[in-house]
């Protein structure tokens, strides 16, 4: 968790988690909020991290005991985000906190778990990627100029294919300084591009439409709609109110329109399971789920179903794009091998034939 002036810097979905896991049992064993509250800030560890914590539940702590309501007291303190919020409020209303904060604290986990496994198959494709590029970054700087030796002593040079890429490794050798502070720039934008909107609304829109990650950007999108209408149906909210909360949730426009038009429907009287339907949003299969929970009054738990489906669906569908790009990458690096040792190798052979 970091700290923010004025305000908690929005905690992000591991920290949600833990925090609501807290807070339900703080309602659990029937405590106030501003006794859970000073025992969080009691407990909390040494360090930064600790102080910052510290010095937030302190926050929450002092609102507590000011008098005010739980939602209150986050929203003064910051940390939590408004959609939280508002199904806490709905919670306060209908006297269902603790069922809340299950539900949020089960949101925010599967959450964070899809996050987690997204970045982590990211990472070894990167790495490589990284590979591929040192290989033949030390191909053309390293191995180029032995072979461009071994052609002098024949009273020969490296013409063609072979020629550019003795060219190409010339100019890497003799301006590490200036690629260094190009490729540190490049780094360097990306960072920030990573830390403002427009950055992050730009990343987001490469996401969802880039071939390889338009499907998974549709279904993680889809995931985070069904597990926020399963802790909403769980706060007892009116179905158009709850899909309106949802929606912001949603980074992916395809998804975001399609439950825009849901929520129409809804407000024009149709039935949630109707505009469900209508929406082709789900697959067969989970629609059938959503059915029988439409019909024996389980939506929160038809909908916690589909969520945890569509997670594990997105899971597998992320393994196997990462099961592909390791052997096309790895393809890829002998291609490119391959083709600079040809380059070179043939036109040698044929100088040694005539020999």
């Amino acid at each position: 968790m970091a700290e923010n002036t004025g305000k908690r810097k929005e905690l992000n979905a591991a920290e949600l988690s833990l925090f609501f896991t807290n807070l339900e049992l703080i309602y659990h064993s029937g405590l106030t909020p501003a006794e859970g509250f000073d025992i969080l800030r009691q407990s909390s560890q040494s360090g930064s991290q600790g102080a910052a914590d510290r010095a937030w539940f302190g926050s929450l702590y002092e609102h507590s005991v000011a008098g005010r309501s739980l939602t209150e007291s986050l929203k003064a303190a910051g940390g939590v985000p408004n959609y939280a919020i508002s199904l806490l409020q709905i919670g306060e209303k209908t006297g269902k906190l603790e069922d809340t904060c299950v539900g949020l604290r089960d949101y925010y986990q599967k959450r964070d778990e899809l996050s987690q496994s997204l970045r982590s198959a990211l990472v070894y494709p990167l790495i490589m990627i990284l590979m591929v590029f040192a290989v033949v970054v030390i191909l053309l700087t390293q191995a180029m100029p032995v072979f461009d030796q071994v052609f002098n002593q024949l009273g020969l040079e490296l013409t063609g294919v072979a020629g550019t890429l003795l060219a190409i490794g010339e100019v890497l050798r003799s301006s590490p300084l200036y690629i260094t502070v190009a490729v540190l720039a490049i780094v360097f934008i990306i960072v920030i591009l990573r830390l403002t909107p427009f950055g992050k609304k730009f990343f987001a829109k490469v996401y969802e439409h880039a071939p390889i990650t338009r499907i998974i950007s549709f279904e993680t999108s889809l995931q985070r709609f069904a597990l926020a209408m399963a802790t909403m149906s769980r706060s007892g909210l009116e179905a158009d109110v709850a899909i309106g909360l949802a929606e912001p949730l949603i980074d992916n426009g395809e998804a975001k329109k399609r439950i825009h038009e849901m929520q129409r429907k809804i407000e024009k009287s149709a039935s949630l399971q109707s505009a469900v339907e209508e929406s082709e949003l789900f697959s067969p299969d989970e629609m059938s789920v959503l059915s029988v929970g439409f019909k024996t009054g389980s939506d929160a738990r038809a909908f916690e179903q589909v969520g945890e489906s569509i997670s594990r669906t997105t899971e597998r569908k992320i393994n196997r794009l990462v099961g592909t790009l390791e052997p096309a990458l790895v393809a890829f690096m002998c291609i490119i091998v391959g083709a600079v040792l040809l380059s070179v190798m043939l036109p040698l052979l044929g100088v040694l034939g005539t020999i």
